[in-house]
């Protein structure tokens, strides 16, 4: 392995959207030599994005739309260095964040999360989405209450403990770490930053808040046999706790735009858990359960 990378990174794309090009050249910008694979589903044409973009960086194209892990699945596949870490097409790795990972997993860890920041900190809207979808990702929280997701793992789990679930719309991870024993509990280091493109428009943020929830819903229903009002109620009772975790794991004034994003979050929650009330109940239409 002398000389070779020792982390991949495998960058998700849907539909080849023009983002991927600054999520791959924010994954270029590390400082440390990477393995780098774009795996781009469900149509479009990611190789010539980049080619115009002058990066060189292998591209593996599926016409079919996968889910996550579909993809996850197929990078894993492309790749061989002993590390693999996934970035989502809608977000940018901040600097160091391929070194700090890749120093944990020197030091023996097995899993290695990341906390996420807002792409938009000064737009009311961005804050509002920003702490609706990921208030439990802050990188100012305690590891005791940090959600540990965008993880990097040791390659060596997938051949103990198999591939992510390709079946599954959402919660593929989830799935994926449910299965490794609690003392590979992925390390919380907040130096392991993601940023994540935010809606700025009210009606959007209201939209992808309603789909999400709609996705949450029907996978509770498939896997929990959730009713419609269980959740409902449990994803609209964070409203209460969204002060809190943004006090706690903001500072500045990103903390005092959080603040002010209160009423647009609530708005937001309502969206949220009406989605996963009606996709527990029903489904989520053109998806696979």
């Amino acid at each position: 392995m002398a000389g070779r990378p020792e982390l991949a990174v495998v960058v998700i794309g849907l539909r080849a959207p023009a983002e991927l090009v600054a999520a791959v050249r924010s994954v270029l910008d590390q400082n440390i030599p990477l393995e780098i694979v774009i795996v781009n589903s469900g149509g479009g044409n990611a190789q010539a994005l980049v080619d115009n973009a002058g990066l060189n960086v292998r591209v593996v194209e599926v016409e079919q739309r996968l889910f996550a892990g579909g993809a996850r699945n197929l990078g894993i596949a492309a790749t061989q260095a002993p590390f693999i870490a996934f970035l989502a097409g809608d977000c940018l790795a901040c600097p160091r964040w391929a070194e700090v990972r890749l120093h944990h997993h020197r030091q023996g860890a097995a899993t290695v999360a990341s906390a996420i920041l807002n792409s938009h900190p000064r737009n009311l809207v961005a804050c509002a989405a920003h702490l609706v979808t990921y208030m439990r990702r802050l990188p100012g929280l305690p590891a005791e209450k940090a959600l540990r997701y965008g993880v990097s793992f040791d390659r060596k789990l997938f051949d103990l403990y198999g591939l992510f679930d390709e079946r599954m719309a959402l919660g593929e991870d989830t799935d994926f770490m449910a299965r490794l024993p609690e003392a590979m509990q992925p390390v919380w280091d907040p130096q392991v930053l993601t940023i994540h493109r935010n809606e700025t428009s009210l009606f959007r943020l209201l939209a992808d808040q309603y789909r999400r929830g709609r996705r949450l819903g029907a996978y509770l229903r498939t896997v929990e046999g959730e009713k419609p009002l269980r959740p409902f109620r449990r994803i609209f009772r964070d409203r209460r706790n969204v002060n809190k975790l943004a006090k706690e794991g903001l500072s500045g004034r990103d903390r005092t735009f959080a603040m002010l994003s209160l009423p647009i979050v609530w708005l937001a929650l309502f969206a949220k858990s009406l989605g996963c009330a009606i996709g527990a109940r029903y489904g989520e239409k053109g998806r696979r359960q």
